[in-house]
């Protein structure tokens, strides 16, 4: 299920349009993280069966997997059909409508924030890797799922702090 391969013909998501880029963190990286955690999370468990050295990475892993399920709820229902709605507003010459939590910046600062946690969990787990390094046989799939794992969310997070979050605050007027 590799994905994270280097590719020429990825669109300019800083000038392409916001629709599309929301589509395509959508189907390619909600839908990955959907197929991977819970493969991950049997591969932890199991491991920890043979190895109870596994059982920090296990703990700190399924906190991780938890905060993602959620993280994904709030940006498929809260985040993305607002900045979905502040777009369509600003193609259609409309006026940018108000949402109900004050402003896109208020669900951007609490995505942010939760990128922030989700980089420290990947840090520790890289840490308790070994940087996903495996001798014992019993750990090596756990941690080649953990490090394409990571691979995935941090370009995952990269298009949405970096790319996204910076246009949707543009689309309400707000500065980057």
């Amino acid at each position: 299920m590799t994905h994270a391969t280097c590719r020429t013909d990825v669109p300019d998501w800083t000038s392409a349009p916001i629709g599309g880029l929301i589509r395509h963190i959508l189907e390619r990286h909600h839908e990955y993280l959907r197929a991977a955690l819970p493969r991950i999370e049997g591969l932890a468990v199991e491991a920890a069966q043979w190895d109870d050295k596994v059982l920090a990475l296990q703990r700190t892993f399924l906190e991780l997997k938890r905060e993602l399920e959620s993280h994904l709820w709030k940006e498929e229902t809260v985040l993305f059909p607002l900045v979905l709605a502040l777009d369509e507003a600003r193609a259609a010459g409309r006026p940018t409508p108000s949402p109900h939590c004050g402003s896109v910046a208020n669900p951007i600062r609490v995505m942010e924030f939760e990128h922030d946690g989700a980089k420290r969990a990947l840090a520790e787990m890289r840490r308790l890797t070994g940087s996903y390094t495996a001798a014992e046989e019993s750990r090596q799939a756990l941690y080649a799922g953990l490090a394409e794992l990571e691979t995935d969310l941090l370009e995952h997070i990269r298009l949405e702090n970096d790319i996204l979050f910076p246009r949707a605050a543009r689309l309400e007027g707000h500065p980057a």
